[in-house]
């Protein structure tokens, strides 16, 4: 039976960092995926039609991986709300997505939780 929460897919490929980002979305209300890699994360959005969230580094394993996934996914599925995350520089909104909110690690919770929060917000305006 399918869940009423809503969900997110964390593509992050330190484990510690893609479970820190999971348990604060899940203490946030969402049911969570994870992905190491934008080929896992193709399949998991694919098979999952439900996720409203998607949160990736923008470097997945040294390389602008999780920037292509996300541009990819701004096209394919306008619906999701982006999160592209960095560590060690600040993306510039010409690197991002339209709409797509960046976040610089390592980020506090409470900065996560506002930036998924605000889709809600903006949905009721």
């Amino acid at each position: 039976m399918p869940s009423s929460r809503p969900a997110a897919l964390i593509v992050e490929d330190q484990p510690f960092v893609g479970m820190v980002a999971s348990d604060i979305l899940r203490e946030s209300g969402f049911d969570t995926f994870h992905a190491y890699d934008p080929a896992d994360a193709a399949e998991v959005l694919e098979q999952h039609p439900e996720i409203e969230v998607l949160v990736t580094d923008a470097e997945l394993q040294g390389e602008r991986g999780g920037l292509e996934l996300a541009h990819r996914v701004a096209r394919q599925r306008p619906d999701v709300q982006l999160v592209v995350t960095a560590a060690g520089k600040e993306l510039t909104p010409s690197e991002m997505p339209k709409g797509a909110r960046s976040l610089r690690k390592p980020y506090a919770s409470g900065e996560l939780r506002t930036i998924v929060a605000a889709k809600s917000l903006l949905a009721d305006a």
